[in-house]
């Protein structure tokens, strides 16, 4: 018969997971501050010792880590900043995944909740931020953009760039400025998406080496985005000819928002093959690496992702069911 633990040796097990989490959730934040190369990577691998913690420690506990690292990075910072927000906004998109996923909600429903729940919250606490010090969203927000902007100039000229190149993109600033704080919504969604897309794979391979597999998480080579979709691509698409400066923004932030979901299915469509032909898992990672870092081949996912609503590359059976 297994003995139980003791009660002091269970509650000193919790306290040394809670002070892991909350230590490996500072230094991620701590590498997104100091190496701005690693920083946009780093930071999206910050939801996940808040999503692990959660799943293994339960509601409560998750709760405890998110709380106390935004505690920590707001009393740093000294004010509530929109770096701040957006922090707080990756450790809630942790924890909601951890109880999207506890709840055994599908990928479609655990991607929306969790999508809907953190930019939704994020939203709420700018506009309440805005209306009791009396300042406008838009220009906090195209400040905040101008800023991040320079220090990516700067980021340009200390890596060696050519003048002239750093010249013409200098010349550009306050139109990519302009363009940048209007699409500013859909890159938050697109990104969002990236992140909940990525620690799901990794809570996927860490739960799978535990024993524990989740229906949920089963077959995602097979995933199809739901049909209707499309005709909201084609439609905005097309309200991006037209003339309505208004409608073009619209139309421009609802296909960026959009394009996540079909680069998720064109490379479900990519393991799909990797799978089947049996690839080794070197040249896997290789390819997978190549999609990452160029563009193009980026664009080819999303149009493989795309075109499948009709062509169907995975023709068969358990492909032509869609995991929900």
């Amino acid at each position: 018969m297994d003995k139980k633990p003791h009660p002091q040796n269970a509650r000193a097990a919790i306290l040394k997971d809670i002070l892991t989490g909350i230590s490996i959730c500072l230094v991620i934040v701590s590498i997104t501050l100091y190496v701005p190369l690693l920083g946009f990577l780093m930071a999206m691998m910050l939801p996940m010792p808040v999503l692990f913690y959660r799943l293994k420690l339960g509601r409560t506990m998750g709760a405890i880590i998110a709380t106390a690292v935004l505690g920590i990075i707001a009393t740093a910072s000294g004010d509530l900043s929109i770096d701040t927000l957006f922090y707080g906004g990756l450790l809630l998109t942790g924890f909601m995944i951890g109880e999207c996923m506890e709840r055994n909600f599908s990928i479609v429903a655990t991607g929306l909740h969790t999508t809907v729940t953190t930019l939704g919250l994020c939203f709420f606490i700018v506009l309440a931020h805005t209306t009791f010090s009396g300042k406008a969203i838009l220009p906090i927000v195209s400040a905040y953009v101008g800023a991040n902007l320079d220090l990516t100039m700067e980021l340009y000229s200390n890596m060696g760039i050519p003048r002239e190149n750093v010249a013409v993109i200098a010349q550009s600033m306050d139109t990519i400025q302009y363009v940048l704080v209007r699409v500013l919504p859909s890159l938050f969604i697109s990104m969002l998406l990236v992140v909940i897309w990525s620690n799901i794979l990794f809570i996927k391979k860490i739960l799978i080496k535990k024993g524990i597999h989740l229906k949920a998480l089963a077959q995602l080579n097979r995933w199809k985005a739901p049909e209707h979709l499309v005709w909201l691509v084609i439609a905005f698409g097309i309200g991006l000819v037209l003339p309505m400066k208004t409608f073009k923004i619209i139309s421009l932030n609802v296909l960026i928002s959009l394009m996540p979901v079909y680069f998720f299915q064109g490379i479900a469509i990519v393991s799909f093959f990797f799978e089947k032909k049996n690839f080794p898992k070197g040249l896997k990672i290789f390819l997978y690496s190549i999609i990452a870092l160029q563009q193009i081949f980026l664009l080819v996912v999303v149009g493989l992702g795309f075109f499948d609503t009709w062509i169907n590359f995975r023709k068969n059976k358990a492909a032509d069911e869609t995991v929900k």
